[in-house]
């Protein structure tokens, strides 16, 4: 009984081992055949005419525009690797993300898009370079309530990032500044008094926002009349 317990387990093996290679042989084969269409359409105009493909426009962090032609058959995580790899500079290249841009909003790549082709996106689909910036919202006597995350462009600045705080969280007035923190810990008074105050014309870019740990804190402001307000209820 051990003896066959011992065969079976081995077969197993032996079963598992030979799938796992022939899974590997296929995926070099297949990269093989791209790599030999990839030099035929740079190099044969006719395979160009006779191979499906379309244009893919490429925003990347600076704004520029960058429209390619790719082949339907090309996988979209390896056009987003190149694409990073030759525009994006390399001191923004752990904080920029590749994601889809449909009428002036980014979405972000879900796993089963990576791993599509190219064959999936329309002719003229736009592709943009964006970063994520933590935002701490709350009032300056309490304690930080709220962490969000947005969806950034380098260029963007704080009057757009402002409104972008104020749709959210549907608050009237707010005050902006930054520090270096650890992103899952929530600000203190004294971060917020020893913060860097944002003007409404800094730009993630100028702000250097986009460095490791650093985080916005968004004041909520009490206005006189509010506060006037909230008084006279009071005394009702």
């Amino acid at each position: 009984m051990a003896a066959a317990a011992v065969i079976l387990g081995t077969t197993t093996a032996f079963v598992y081992e030979d799938l796992v290679s022939q899974v590997q042989a296929i995926q070099y084969q297949m990269l093989e055949i791209e790599n030999v269409l990839d030099n035929q359409w740079r190099t044969e105009k006719k395979i160009q005419t006779e191979l499906k493909s379309r244009s893919l426009t490429f925003i990347d962090p600076y704004g520029n525009r960058t429209v390619k032609k790719y082949m339907d058959h090309e996988p979209i995580n390896k056009i987003i690797r190149n694409y990073k790899k030759n525009y994006v500079p390399k001191y923004l290249q752990n904080w920029i993300q590749i994601g889809n841009m449909n009428d002036n909003n980014i979405s972000s790549f879900k796993e089963c898009d990576l791993k599509s082709s190219v064959s999936k996106y329309t002719d003229g689909h736009q592709f943009i370079a964006y970063g994520e910036v933590i935002v701490w919202v709350g009032s300056y006597e309490d304690p930080w309530p709220r962490k969000i995350v947005l969806k950034v462009l380098l260029t963007d600045t704080m009057e757009k990032i402002e409104m972008k705080i104020k749709e959210q969280r549907q608050v009237t007035n707010i005050e902006l500044k930054s520090c270096t923190i650890d992103q899952n810990v929530k600000p203190s008074i004294m971060n917020w008094t020893e913060g860097t105050p944002l003007k409404s014309e800094d730009t993630i870019i100028s702000s250097q926002l986009y460095q490791n740990n650093c985080v916005i804190m968004a004041k909520i402001v009490k206005t006189k009349v509010n506060c006037d307000l909230l008084l006279h209820s009071n005394l009702l």
